[in-house]
């Protein structure tokens, strides 16, 4: 399989982005809602959240997955 220039940057920079403590998509999941409801309050972003940050930094899946949680949270308010 052949990979255009473009995937190939996009595959660098994912890896370059990558870090130690990079959590993965279930374990995402299972912390954004604390990420959300910060994120509407305006509230500082504590350490143990900042994998959850950094994740939907990286995954394109999970980022829009975040983008509909705040919809939702809006529409709840």
């Amino acid at each position: 399989m052949k990979l255009k220039p473009d995937t190939l940057r996009q595959l660098a920079r994912v890896i370059v982005a990558t870090r130690p403590d990079e959590i993965d998509c279930d374990e995402w999941l299972a912390r954004v809602g604390r990420l959300a409801e910060l994120e509407r309050a305006g509230a500082p972003l504590p350490p143990d959240l900042t994998p959850v940050r950094q994740h939907i930094e990286v995954c394109p899946e999970c980022v829009e997955e975040f983008k509909g949680l705040l919809l939702a949270l809006e529409d709840d308010a």
